[in-house]
């Protein structure tokens, strides 16, 4: 590889120390060129920042035109960045699945992290998640973090407490819009797996294995950060356009709908046939699925008479509760109440 390195004049230029070139192609129709140049303080003469730029030159026999549309310009830590993927991506660091991944420094940042989960406090490594989660892409984060850490013990749950809270904004804003236009399960589905807080701030997850019954698969299982418990929730859609009881004009009552009773049933149904498998259950994947509870998400609150109807029915069902999609805006709205200092 043959590399150019130019000195400009000073008296010309007095803020450019050197342009380094190379040559990354060079064909009878096109060539690319890739340029640094180290930018200096005019007055000191230390370095300022430097500047990457890749150009791209149209070739004939008689010209050689620049061809803007195909060139960039890259500067400072945007350069550093590239550097750094290029030597990660190409030098086979990364796992050979699709995911996510926070690259660290082998040196620096991973010392640094090494420090950081030696806190010990569940807590702090939960608001550390958190931000590392937020702040990924964001040039020195652990080093930060570090230092941040070691001036304000505090400072862990207060960044991850404000990161959560714009969060939540925007997750209970698309439940509210979802409740309100959209009748397809995988909407609510794809939501509340990703915000299992939503069916309130004691569910810490949810859990990866959905199917432990022949033919049968429930929508969530989640875990409650407080006692451990596995609970199971059914998602159905806000039904606009149908009640969950219906009148028995005969009798002066209200029924559960067609709907209301089909996902209770169901939830019966994988409810028992939990309970006669729990042994097998706990022995090959280390879950105790004993008493077992579920949740169904399904309709709308209705009048007065009907959330009267839903509170009687709740009552008498065991091991089951049924909440409206209005019933879980509202939970939604109580977390998101607690971050914001109100109360739940």
């Amino acid at each position: 590889m043959k590399v150019e390195i130019a000195k400009p004049a000073a008296d010309r230029h007095p803020n450019l120390r050197a342009v380094k070139q190379v040559t990354l192609k060079d064909g009878p129709q096109v060539r690319k060129i890739a340029k640094i140049t180290d930018i200096q303080d005019q007055h000191s003469g230390a370095f300022h920042h430097d500047t990457l730029s890749l150009k791209t030159y149209k070739m004939t026999k008689v010209a050689c035109t620049f061809v803007q549309e195909r060139s960039l310009s890259l500067e400072g830590g945007e350069i550093t960045k590239l550097s750094d993927f290029l030597l990660t991506a190409r030098g086979g660091d990364l796992p050979d699945r699709a995911r996510s991944f926070l690259v660290l420094d082998a040196g620096r940042d991973a010392q640094t992290l090494r420090q950081l989960t030696e806190l010990g406090d569940s807590a702090k490594l939960d608001a550390l998640a958190t931000l590392m989660r937020q702040a990924a892409s964001t040039p020195g984060v652990l080093a930060k973090l570090a230092a941040k850490l070691s001036e304000d013990q505090s400072f862990l749950e207060k960044a991850a407490t404000a990161l959560n809270l714009e969060v939540y904004c925007k997750a209970v804003a698309e439940l509210n819009g979802l409740i309100e236009t959209s009748d397809r399960e995988a909407d609510f589905q794809r939501l509340l797996e990703a915000n299992p807080w939503i069916f309130g701030s004691e569910y810490s997850a949810v859990l990866d294995r959905r199917r432990w019954t022949r033919d049968e698969q429930v929508d969530f299982l989640t875990r409650r950060t407080t006692s451990g418990v596995v609970e199971l929730i059914e998602i159905k859609t806000p039904m606009p356009t149908q009640l969950l009881f219906v009148r028995d004009r005969s009798h002066n009552t209200l029924y559960p709908s067609a709907e209301l009773s089909k996902v209770i049933a169901q939830c019966q149904n994988y409810l028992e046939k939990l309970d006669r498998q729990r042994d097998a259950i706990l022995a090959n994947d280390e879950v105790d699925v004993t008493k077992i509870c579920a949740k169904v998400i399904i309709g709308r609150d209705g009048d007065a008479e009907q959330q009267a109807a839903l509170r009687r029915l709740n009552g008498h069902l065991h091991r089951i509760q049924v909440i409206t999609y209005d019933g879980l805006l509202a939970i939604a709205r109580r977390v998101l109440a607690y971050l914001e200092g109100g109360s739940a």
